[in-house]
Formats: structure tokens, C-alpha cells, sequence
């Protein structure tokens, strides 16, 4: 990034800095080479893992058994348009609670937000079970669907929010790895366990309310391990909501936004961020009308139908999985402005090359390159987020950034339903994901750059002011930001590549 979250900011008081050394378990601050694998010694992010990855294994089967009993119903419809409808139904009116929960996990304790909101999701899947069993139509899954994912907005931005309290702020990029793309990894696990149990017991309404009924186990034992937490382990340390609660609610959207236009790293980066979701959201619906209508032979060990969407859950996984691990490497090697540039101009090249192939081969080719982007890109963006944006208003900045990426994912959809055919065959649909790729690698880089060198021209007045005597404020200049500024780790000499 041109503005590099690893560029020098003016530290907090000395008070400040011991309690960010108790809250990441005694593991010095300043430790900014760590390994991600080395992280697991810290006992509280090995437990926020655990909870990401029993959520995540829920949240993949419940959506198993959701595209098993809708999408691949060959009683129910699955057009582009269909597709593109059902999606909003479940992310767009769900959207609406982000900012509401950012404000609820900026002013209450994420620990205990987290618990509820996942003993919510346990008892709204047992309901959605109970719809399909009864043979409910699909609108009426779609809105029991709408419930469980808006309960599901609280836990994952509340464990985002909360990573920065179990590691030190120069290890978030490694810690973004781990937590993330386990929990990706999981969710696609949860995916493939939902789909074999559908093809051990059975395709029809009864046998997937079965297996849908089985998801609250997961979600119950990561809320065993939420207990395992403190209450104010995960914070906030403190909050800046006014005492109304309904104030403090309905205040959250703006409030975040404003926070993301102050510091115009946060800002840039989410809507990098978002509009590789944008991507992926045409991605998955060429895919999704792939494996239903024009892919009816296998080739090889490559399936077609919902079996064959297992596959490329696999190949997803294995994308993923790679990212974790390649991650933190470049991010070193190279910073993360040139590596988000790299991969994103590769995951152009990818999507030019191997999309208008339509085919098996090229599905399995792109998918796991098109995973490690999306992947890569969010572990750096997460790691921003959480080191740039106040502890105060880091949930609703969470809150606004997952908001964001399920409208522009739905817009994706709703751009490919204009576009499309029927069975997914659209040179123009993949032209366009190959260009937004590319444009976006590019002008990001370019923006960011620009601010990085902004940043470093406006240190020589800061470090001015800093002299006793200069603040005229009567606070201790070294600890007012400059506005826009990247957060307090040492800088990384590659991040403006």
C-alpha cells in the first residue's frame, strides 16, 4: 500500500502502551516479523480460531443444505434473475444490521455479543429445519435464510473487531491469515459435510432437514469457547457512543463512515476490498449456471451438478489455504501495496484466460487463483482496518465494511443478471470481471501511493510540534494523528513499491 498501516504514527501514552501489552497476552508490540503459525502460542487467539472455525463450519453446512433444497431443486426455479433475487433477499435487507451491530460491539462487550448472537443463529436454524421438513416454499427458506445470517453480522464482525485484543498490532497481517482463511477453509468443510450427508441420505425435503438440523452443533460448541473469555477480554476498552442506546444504534452507519473518510487508509482499502467481492459475486453466479445448465458430462474426476460445486469448494479451499501461508511472506517481501497489485493484475490475466473457456478444466484452474486474491487482499485489508481505525469505532467500521461487501456482491449478481444467459455462457460478464480486476489493482496503487507520500511530507511539521512547548491543546503532541495517517508500527521500507 502507499499508505502502509506500517508507516510510523504517533504512539499513545506509556499507559496506553502497557495495557496493549496485557491484552495481547504479554507479547511485545513491537514484534512485527512474527510468523503466522508461531502466533498459535498465544492461548486467546488459538480460542478466537477455534470460535471462527465451529462458526464457520456451521455457517458453510447451514448454506449447503440451503443451495441442496433451493438451487438445486429441479422443482424450483434457478435462473440468472432467480439466482440474483434470492442472494438479495439474503444479504441486502440483512445489511441494514451492520451498522446497528458495529454500534452494539462498540458499546457493549463483544464477548457477550457474540455468545447471544450465536445462540440467536442455533435456534433459527432448528426453525429453518423445521420449515423444510414441512416442505416450505422457497421464499419462506429465504427468509428464515435472512434471519440467521443477520444474527450471524454480529459474530463476524464481532471477532473481527476483537483480534486485535488477543495479538500484538505488528502481527495483525499474519494473525488475519490464520483467523480468516480458517475460517474460510471451515466454511467450505462445513459446505462439503452438508452436501455428502445430502448424497448419503437423501436429495429430497425430509433427509436435508436432517442434516440442517445438525448445525447447531457447531454453533453451540463455539459458544463454549466464547465462554472461555472474560468479559471484557475482546473490548471494547472504551467507547465513545452517547448514553442513549437507540442513539447509539442508529448512529453506528454514519459514524463509521465518517471514521473511514478521516483516515483515508481505512477508506481506500475497503473499497478495494469490496470491489473484489464484486468480482467473486460474478464469479459464483457464471459458476453456480455452469454446474446447472451446461455442464452435464464429467471429464475425468471433474463432476457436473451439486457434487461437481463440492469440488470446486475443494479447489477453493486449497486457494485459500495458500493464501494463508503465501501471505504474510509477500507482505514482507514485497509490502502490501505490491502484493495486492500482483495479485490482483494475476487474477485478471486468470479470469481473461480461463473464463470465456466454459469448462471443467478452466473452472479448476481460476477458482483457486481467484480464492487466494480475495483471500490475500482481505487478510491485508483486515489488518489495516484493525490497526488504522480507533478501537472505539473499529466494530462499526467492521459493521460498514461487511455491509459494503454484501451489496456489492449482490450488485454483482444484479449486474450478471442483465447480462448472462442461461447457463452462464457470457464472454462479455467475464471481459468486464477481467477489467475491474486489473483497473482496481492499479488505481489503488496509484491512490495509495499518493497518500503514503502525503503522510511523509507531513512528518517533519509533526515531529516540530512535538517539541516541548508546541502543543497548544495542552495534550502531549506526540499522541494527536495525523489525520489519515497509518497506525503505529514501524514503517515497512517496501510498502510504497
Amino acid at each position: 500500500m502507499g499508505v502502509s498501516s506500517d508507516a510510523p504514527r504517533p504512539r499513545a501514552p506509556q499507559a496506553e502502551r502497557t495495557s496493549d501489552h496485557k491484552r495481547h497476552g504479554g507479547v511485545a508490540a513491537g514484534e512485527t516479523s512474527v510468523r503466522a503459525l508461531s502466533l498459535l502460542r498465544l492461548a486467546a487467539l488459538r480460542r478466537l480460531i477455534g470460535i471462527r472455525v465451529f462458526s464457520s463450519l456451521g455457517d458453510g453446512a447451514f448454506q449447503g443444505a440451503l443451495v441442496s433444497a433451493v438451487f438445486f431443486n429441479p422443482t424450483r426455479e434457478s435462473s440468472a434473475a432467480a439466482i440474483a433475487a434470492a442472494f438479495a433477499v439474503l444479504l441486502l435487507p440483512y445489511s441494514v444490521i451492520g451498522p446497528f451491530a458495529g454500534a452494539l460491539l462498540d458499546r457493549w462487550a463483544r464477548r457477550s455479543v457474540i455468545i447471544v448472537a450465536t445462540l440467536m443463529r442455533a435456534v433459527l436454524v432448528l426453525g429453518v429445519a423445521s420449515m423444510l421438513a414441512l416442505g416450505a416454499p422457497s421464499w419462506v427458506l429465504l427468509v428464515g435464510a435472512l434471519l440467521v445470517t443477520g444474527a450471524a453480522r454480529f459474530v463476524g464482525s464481532g471477532m473481527s473487531a476483537a483480534l486485535p485484543h488477543t495479538v500484538p498490532t505488528g502481527a495483525l497481517v499474519p494473525a488475519n491469515a490464520l483467523a480468516v482463511t480458517c475460517g474460510s477453509i471451515a466454511t467450505a468443510a462445513g459446505g462439503g459435510y452438508a452436501i455428502l450427508m445430502r448424497d448419503l441420505i437423501g436429495v429430497t425435503n425430509g433427509p436435508i432437514a436432517v442434516v440442517t438440523a445438525t448445525v447447531p452443533v457447531f454453533y453451540l460448541l463455539a459458544v463454549v469457547l466464547t465462554a472461555g473469555f472474560s468479559r471484557g477480554a475482546l473490548g471494547p476498552d472504551s467507547t465513545d457512543e452517547p448514553a442513549q442506546p437507540i442513539r447509539a444504534v442508529l448512529a453506528g452507519f454514519s459514524s463509521a463512515l465518517r471514521h473511514a473518510v478521516d483516515r483515508p487508509t481505512v477508506g481506500v482499502s475497503v473499497v478495494l476490498v469490496v470491489t473484489v467481492r464484486f468480482c467473486f459475486g460474478m464469479a459464483t453466479l457464471v459458476i453456480l449456471l455452469l454446474y446447472q445448465h451446461h455442464f452435464t458430462a464429467r471429464v475425468g474426476p471433474l463432476l457436473p451438478g451439486l457434487n461437481g460445486i463440492a469440488e470446486v469448494l475443494a479447489a477453493i479451499s486449497v486457494g485459500l489455504l495458500a493464501g494463508a501461508v503465501a501471505t504474510p511472506v509477500l507482505v514482507r517481501m514485497f509490502g502490501r501495496t505490491t502484493t495486492i497489485l500482483g495479485l490482483m493484475i494475476a487474477a485478471s490475466v486468470t479470469a481473461a484466460v480461463c473464463g470465456p473457456r466454459f469448462s471443467l478444466v478452466a473452472i479448476f484452474v481460476a477458482a483457486p487463483v481467484l480464492a487466494f486474491t480475495y483471500q490475500a487482499v482481505k487478510v491485508c485489508v483486515d489488518s489495516i482496518v484493525q490497526s488504522d481505525a480507533d478501537d472505539a469505532y473499529v466494530g462499526r467500521v467492521f459493521a460498514l465494511y461487511d455491509t459494503a461487501n454484501n451489496v456489492f456482491y449482490v450488485g454483482a449478481f444484479a449486474v450478471g443478471a442483465l447480462v448472462v444467459p442461461f447457463d452462464g455462457r457470457s464472454v462479455a460478464l467475464i471481459a468486464v470481471m477481467a477489467g475491474v480486476y486489473a483497473a482496481a489493482g492499479i488505481v489503488y496503487a496509484a491512490v495509495t501511493r499518493r497518500l503514503r507520500r502525503a503522510h511523509e511530507a507531513a512528518m517533519p511539521a509533526l515531529r516540530r510540534a512535538a517539541l516541548p512547548g508546541a502543543s497548544p491543546d495542552g495534550h502531549p503532541p506526540a499522541t494527536r494523528p495525523v489525520a489519515g495517517s497509518p497506525a503505529g508500527e514501524p514503517a515497512d521500507k517496501h510498502a510504497a513499491r
